[in-house]
């Protein structure tokens, strides 16, 4: 199917490239969707926050969250600079694991749930989204702000 359903978007180890390759963020177009690096360090607190349909691709190393800022929709590009998201409709700006950190919007940017087969594909699933926490940054799961810039 295509976007509102399950998208396979690749192999985990092809992905786990292409996010080195992009400087820390790939994003699958068809998926609508950015996919960064979850670091292992913080999943016992994210234990603690997210559900497990979450959870597993954060297992896996990999964190899937939706392109749409939770604030007013607009599509959150990927920023070099300062290596967060950074929304350029009305600034709110998120850490690398979708975490909010700044601006107007009321929480972190949201997560498609998101499963990785035996085989290894990667499938987000486009038609649930998993709403965020509306706490700020790293009191949620402790990742790094900056990713250790």
């Amino acid at each position: 199917g295509g976007f509102g359903g399950q998208i396979t978007v690749g192999k985990i180890g092809n992905i786990k490239d292409g996010i080195k390759q992009g400087g820390g963020f790939f994003y699958a177009a068809e998926a609508r969707s950015w996919i960064t690096e979850y670091p292992a360090e913080a999943l016992p607190l994210a234990e603690t926050v997210y559900p497990e349909s979450v959870l597993s691709s954060m297992r896996e190393g990999i964190v899937v969250l939706s392109q749409k800022c939770p604030h007013l929709g607009c599509r959150v590009p990927e920023c070099a600079t300062s290596q967060w998201f950074e929304c350029q409709c009305h600034g709110s700006q998120y850490n690398r694991v979708g975490e909010k950190k700044a601006g107007p919007a009321p929480r972190g940017m949201d997560h498609h749930p998101t499963t990785v087969s035996g085989s290894g594909d990667v499938v987000i699933d486009t038609g649930t989204v998993v709403v965020s926490s509306p706490a700020n940054g790293n009191r949620e799961t402790g990742c790094p702000d900056r990713q250790g810039l």
